[in-house]
């Protein structure tokens, strides 16, 4: 800053700016004279620093531009200062506050006071020429390009987000909750990346970004009410808010739900339990930063270039574990299909040749394996499922369904030839529904898919089987699960004939009352056909009845049971429902009766909504009906 920087300023001109630095000043008015040392004084002006400035001297001094409100700028300075002093120079600070009037005036001061070089931490590069010292900027994000006498030393916010959604999912978590701040949108592609990464749909509902006090308002009262096990702050006072609200739901952390924050800081530690958060070597930064404006003040080589940048980790605390298991149950396999269900609402199911219009079209997660391995999740058993998806869409929200209801997708593939398999869904008012099925991916499943996942079936208790697979994939898993000591259940859909040979190794057979009538036509009686399955070596006929429940022929029994009173909105997964209740409370023991009883339950509270995945009961609804189903089937 050179006087006629001063005159500018102060709008006088160059020789009125003299005049009053040097006394000569009695021409001219008070006002002005204390807007001209006004002036001097804020911008530290000193007459003939440029001279000096040009000298060679060296004032072994280093300028700091931070904001010291920002995020690490304590950890920051402290550390710039340490090592500036290890190098013997001192440091001015200038606390910018993210305002451009203090910066521009802050530069001048450090001009004026001969500095060295200056560190700017968090600034806006857009005026960087202002500076005519060498300078190194700290930054949150990697900057394009840095050349000349610009360096920059730098940590990725992006990359916090990456690592702290990257860490939850690795502990197990998949219903994950965000709430960040509304600027927080490199926070918010990071957590995007992980889950895309992870093969993982990360539902844009479940990031909340607002003001703190919208955060207060909203965000903690709406997000904390959703389905979640684990919930990553933007900070660690949101944290500590997050804590509080949990607490005051009687929810523990980590018992009840995990908690993550992108940034650290000594809250953290403060905090019962320690928060678990990323970490920012800001020390180290700060070293980095220094080390490299003295390489360009100093005229040092370097082999380090002018970008240097530092990567982040997470400090694990007490605030993560695994999501709380309730898992019951010997382990079930399910081999089957999993399809994007496209369901239509119809005045009736159509007849040959008739044409009806529909004015409700819902895209739902479907497929009878994908139906019956969320059935069964849901249920809390220990349910593995092999299967193929299409690479697209519709395959990443059935595969990120799949595990948000506690299935194990180790064996689920995603093919990159076909789509994702689709089913056509016709639901009449009174609830009965058609199909049509478009296999896709399905069909691409193969044997050589099911020998690389064959060890899945090691220790299982059952595999779960339906017929819209291809009927080798079914005659090979049948023929492992029998070396393996498994028990099968299958469900013989989109089929019109099985092979005789079969039938002795199938446990457990389950058609509803159109599918015995494909595989046996004639007009004999479901006890009549369900004999002819048995004499043929099927252990165990189940024929599902719709509203007329259901009948079992097995050594010990020929009995009807009765259909759960429930009012149908749509039938479609109904039976996906039956079997897969029937699946878990067997796996844990149950007799087969009051399998069949809660099975018989599940399928009824299923059809009372439309779509299927979605309507599958949980555990604790299913619970709810214990006393009545004892009851009624024992």
């Amino acid at each position: 800053m050179n006087i006629k920087d001063i005159a500018r300023i102060c709008e006088v001109s160059p020789s009125t700016v003299s005049k009053i630095l040097h006394g000569k000043d009695d021409d001219i008015s008070a006002v002005t004279r204390k807007r001209v040392l006004d002036t001097v004084k804020e911008y530290q002006y000193v007459p003939y620093s440029k001279v000096i400035q040009e000298s060679s001297l060296k004032s072994n001094t280093i300028g700091v531009l931070i904001p010291m409100n920002a995020y690490g700028a304590e950890e920051l300075l402290c550390s710039i200062e340490n090592t500036a002093s290890d190098n013997g120079y001192s440091i001015i600070l200038c606390n910018t506050s993210g305002d451009s009037r203090k910066r521009e005036r802050h530069i001048n001061i450090l001009q004026n006071k001969r500095v060295d070089g200056v560190i700017c931490v968090y600034q806006d590069r857009e005026k960087a020429d202002e500076l005519d010292v060498p300078s190194v900027w700290i930054e949150n994000y990697r900057a394009d390009s840095m050349n000349g006498a610009f360096a920059q030393v730098c940590y990725e916010e992006k990359r916090a987000g990456y690592l702290a959604v990257n860490y939850l999912v690795e502990c197990g978590h998949s219903k994950i909750t965000c709430i960040l701040r509304e600027d927080d949108l490199a926070i918010e592609a990071g957590c995007i990346k992980a889950f895309q990464e992870k093969q993982l749909l990360l539902n844009k509902e479940l990031i909340f970004k607002g003001t703190d006090r919208e955060i207060r308002e909203t965000g903690l009262t709406r997000y904390l009410d959703m389905d979640c096990t684990a919930v990553l702050c933007a900070d660690t006072e949101i944290a500590n808010l997050v804590y509080r609200r949990l607490g005051e739901r009687g929810v523990t952390v980590p018992g009840g739900i995990s908690v993550v924050s992108v940034r650290d800081g000594k809250l953290a530690r403060q905090m019962f339990p320690e928060l678990t958060a990323v970490q920012v070597p800001f020390e180290f930064l700060a070293e980095k930063a220094v080390e490299s404006l003295l390489e360009t003040v100093e005229k040092r080589e370097s082999d380090h270039g002018c970008d240097r940048s530092v990567d982040l980790f997470m400090a694990e605390r007490g605030s993560v574990k695994p999501p709380t298991s309730h898992i019951h149950g010997d382990k079930i396999v399910v081999v089957g299909s999993a399809n994007m269900d496209c369901m239509l609402d119809v005045p009736h199911i159509p007849a040959n040749g008739e044409t009806l219009r529909s004015h409700s079209l819902q895209f739902q997660p479907g497929g009878k394996g994908a139906n019956q391995a969320v059935g069964a999740g849901k249920l809390d058993g220990q349910v593995y499922m092999i299967g193929r998806l299409g690479n697209d869409r519709d395959g990443k929200e059935l595969y990120n369904n799949l595990i948000s209801s506690g299935v194990k997708v180790e064996g689920v593939v995603f093919d990159n030839v076909l789509s994702t398999g689709k089913a056509y869904v016709n639901v009449a008012p009174d609830g009965e529904s058609t199909i049509v099925v478009y296999p896709g991916a399905n069909w691409q499943m193969d044997i050589e898919q099911v020998e690389n996942f064959e060890y899945l079936l090691n220790g299982a208790k059952y595999c779960l089987l339906s017929m819209e697979i291809t009927e080798e994939i079914v005659k090979y898993t049948i023929q492992k699960c029998k070396m393996k000591n498994v028990e099968v259940i299958l469900k013989p859909s989109v089929v019109e004939m099985i092979e005789e040979s079969l039938f002795e190794k199938i446990d457990y057979f389950i058609p509803n009352e159109k599918e015995l009538k494909q595989l046996i036509p004639g007009p004999e009686s479901v006890e009549e056909k369900a004999e002819f399955l048995f004499h043929e070596g099927v252990k165990n006929v189940i024929v599902t009845l719709g509203h007329k429940g259901c009948y079992l022929r097995n050594k010990d029994y020929a009995r009807f049971f009765p259909a759960a009173d429930f009012y149908p909105v749509d039938t479609t997964g109904g039976a996906d429902a039956f079997i897969s209740a029937f699946a878990v409370y067997m796996s844990e023991g149950y007799d087969i009766i009051e399998a069949i009883g809660y099975a018989t339950y599940a399928a009824g509270i299923c059809i009372t909504h439309a779509g299927v995945q979605t309507s599958m009961v949980s555990r604790a609804g299913l619970e709810l009906y214990a006393d009545e189903i004892r009851r009624k089937f024992l």
